[in-house]
């Protein structure tokens, strides 16, 4: 029996990719409202390729976005970690270079990154809008994480509670605050490929870090995840122009939500802001009988409270472009009655709380 090498394992994954790709050519519009003074931009910011530990080519990466609608992706293959060196050797920016140049061709932002591959502690980190990755590349975090901040880099601690690392528990380092200490970290990553972490979810609120959900893709896109009926966990990002600079300035101001499943988790301003985008209601000639509406692709729990009624709730699911119709006990004012958001999260156990009033009406 011959041996199924490395390198042939490679070759039949880079061709089943690229062959899945040249068969779906329909770019898919996914519908994210944008936010009073904002765009809304759909991001992953964190992928590998085969220049370290990934099984597929650079362009791919480019055509999987188009096809799913997303607008803007960042490279970050490891520097410390490259399993496939016998078989492609290059430089650290080879990745994005080549990426890059054919999304010249393609509505997708390819930002030029790189992945700085630690123990516990510190653990992994993504260093976003580098300009030379081969420079980063030190045996120590500081030196490491220092060159690519000199750089301009924003900073992501990835997967913090990533069993391998933190099999036990989830724990904030010294480290960590370290380099919060020196302004040397920016996002965190509240949810990364199939896992969620509500813990970082207080980390991202207290310490005031940008909230990230990144796919953190290795293999093709469509092997890990159902991006026709769902999608990857991405990074909504609130942005004046639709650009890398753009892109930048929101990140490092914090505008931002993560999206992982049918959960968003952010600050709470940017929540409500999007919530009022996503959300309206139609009236009836009668004056307790009300419609909510959904006009977007995002799944929407609801919990309407009154406090009068102290036994009166009710739990409303509206799928995308749905709309659900819902009726108030008539001697109830609308003005009295909190509306809770139970998928948008704003603390690990804390969900999106706003009036029912300052949803927008609709006349019929």
């Amino acid at each position: 029996m011959k041996t199924i090498t490395m390198k042939r394992i490679v070759i039949f994954l880079l061709v089943t990719s690229i062959s899945f790709s040249l068969q779906a050519q329909e770019r898919r519009i996914i519908n994210l409202p944008d936010i009073p003074g904002y765009q809304t931009l759909l991001c992953d910011f964190h992928m590998h390729t085969v220049f370290s530990d990934g099984y597929v080519w650079p362009t791919v990466r480019v055509d999987e976005a188009w096809e799913e609608g997303i607008d803007a992706i960042a490279i970050t293959d490891h520097l410390e970690y490259l399993p496939h060196k016998n078989d492609i050797s290059a430089d650290h920016n080879r990745a994005w270079e080549i990426a890059q140049n054919y999304a010249k061709n393609k509505d997708v932002i390819v930002i030029a990154g790189t992945e700085i591959t630690k123990g516990m502690p510190p653990g992994h980190f993504n260093a976003l809008f580098i300009k030379d990755a081969n420079t980063i590349l030190h045996d120590d975090y500081k030196s490491a994480i220092g060159e690519a901040v000199g750089q301009g880099a924003f900073i992501i601690w990835n997967h913090p509670g990533w069993k391998r690392q933190q099999p036990d528990t989830m724990l904030w380092w010294d480290e960590h605050n370290l380099l919060l200490k020196e302004g040397w970290l920016h996002g965190i990553e509240v949810a990364n490929g199939h896992e969620y972490y509500p813990e970082a979810i207080n980390w991202a609120r207290d310490k005031d870090l940008t909230f990230m959900a990144n796919s953190d893709i290795h293999q093709p896109i469509h092997m890990a995840f159902d991006v026709v009926e769902s999608h990857r966990p991405g990074t909504l990002v609130f942005v004046t122009e639709r650009s890398e600079g753009g892109i930048r300035e929101a990140l490092f101001n914090g505008r931002t939500i993560a999206y992982y499943k049918n959960l968003l988790m952010g600050k709470e301003e940017i929540l409500r802001a999007f919530l009022l985008e996503s959300l309206f209601i139609k009236e009836s000639p009668e004056s307790n009988i009300f419609t909510f509406l959904n006009p977007t692709d995002i799944i929407l729990k609801l919990k309407l409270d009154n406090k009068i009624y102290q036994d009166w709730s009710r739990s409303i699911h509206i799928d995308p472009g749905k709309e659900v119709l819902f009726k108030l006990p008539a001697d109830s004012n609308k003005d009295e009655i909190m509306l809770s958001i139970e998928n948008f999260l704003i603390g690990a156990e804390e969900s999106l709380s706003i009036p029912l009033s300052s949803i927008r009406t609709i006349h019929q």
